[in-house]
């Protein structure tokens, strides 16, 4: 969504995230955010789920956290 501040007369970008959650996927879609940030050249807010964990006891289930 793209954001008008009159005030500053400063556009703005805010994207609502939902990542992949399969390890094989990610790489991918975190290119894709670096290569979408190279067009834009307004501040941009990212949010949403990222599916990445902070730390290991975030984990349940499954394999083991690298």
């Amino acid at each position: 969504m793209l954001i008008h501040d009159p005030r500053r007369g400063q556009n703005s970008i805010i994207s609502g995230i939902y990542a992949p959650a399969q390890a094989k996927e990610k790489d991918l879609f975190w290119e894709h955010l670096i290569q979408l940030n190279l067009v834009f050249d307004v501040p941009w807010c990212l949010m949403g789920d990222f599916n990445e964990l902070a730390s290991p006891n975030e984990k349940k289930g499954d394999k083991l956290f690298p």
